[in-house]
């Protein structure tokens, strides 16, 4: 995919790779690159997913890093619908305006 100047895009930078990491972490955690993923207005004319590419944030910074997505999207829930709460909400009104259930 093409990203032009000026679209939204998400790029990923390392912030801190594996031997840079402290010594007192998880040895999984510590073979691990640390990864920084921002955000921003591409700078750069143009740019493909890979690349690496200049961005503009919407505070100002400038920041450097390689192009993972273009227009990104949120894709975080608070999980899949649960029937009990339904129940413990009927619950916890009666309860609260003393055996009511408004």
């Amino acid at each position: 995919m093409l990203a032009l100047k000026g679209d939204w895009i998400l790029i990923e930078q390392i912030f801190l790779t594996s031997d840079q990491r402290q010594s007192n972490v998880p040895i999984d955690t510590k073979q691990t690159d640390f990864r920084l993923r921002i955000k921003g207005f591409l700078v750069d004319e143009k740019c493909v997913v890979g690349d690496d590419c200049t961005i503009s944030t919407k505070t100002g910074r400038v920041i450097f890093g390689k192009l993972i997505d273009i227009m990104p999207n949120y894709d975080h829930s608070f999980g899949d619908y649960v029937v009990e709460t339904v129940y413990i909400e009927n619950q916890l009104r009666k309860m609260l305006s003393g055996g009511s259930n408004e």
